[in-house]
């Protein structure tokens, strides 16, 4: 697709949104961190695009970088990051990884992220 002949920021913001959430659907996390950089350069008070890369740090273990992402989609309107954060979670398929993100949310706040002591058992 030719990016430069789509105008109008939303939507090139929703397409590259779209695709780097298909990019990270297939553990293609570089390219999908790409097309949530260009996101952000699109529309940069759009939470769509933080939130995705808060979603792809959080893919790559790096927990409190993607803390920064959902907490910067939250300060652009981002209804609630905590269900989003419990998704991935519940969506990882090696375990030893879901209860490292589990370890890691449970130090974090214990109270707001109870729901992780499931994914230690």
């Amino acid at each position: 697709m030719n990016w430069k002949k789509v105008k109008e920021s939303d939507l090139s913001s929703a397409l590259l949104v779209t695709r780097g959430a298909a990019f990270r659907d297939l553990a293609r996390l570089d390219e999908a961190e790409n097309c949530a950089a260009q996101a952000v350069e699109c529309q940069p008070n759009n939470h769509q695009p933080y939130t995705l890369m808060g979603a792809i740090y959080y893919d790559l273990g790096k927990y409190t970088e993607g803390d920064d992402w959902f907490e910067m989609a939250a300060e652009r309107g981002a209804d609630n990051t905590d269900d989003e954060i419990e998704r991935i979670v519940r969506m990882t398929k090696d375990r030893e990884k879901r209860r490292e993100v589990a370890e890691y949310l449970l130090n974090k706040d214990s109270h707001r992220y109870g729901w992780a002591n499931s994914y230690l058992k």
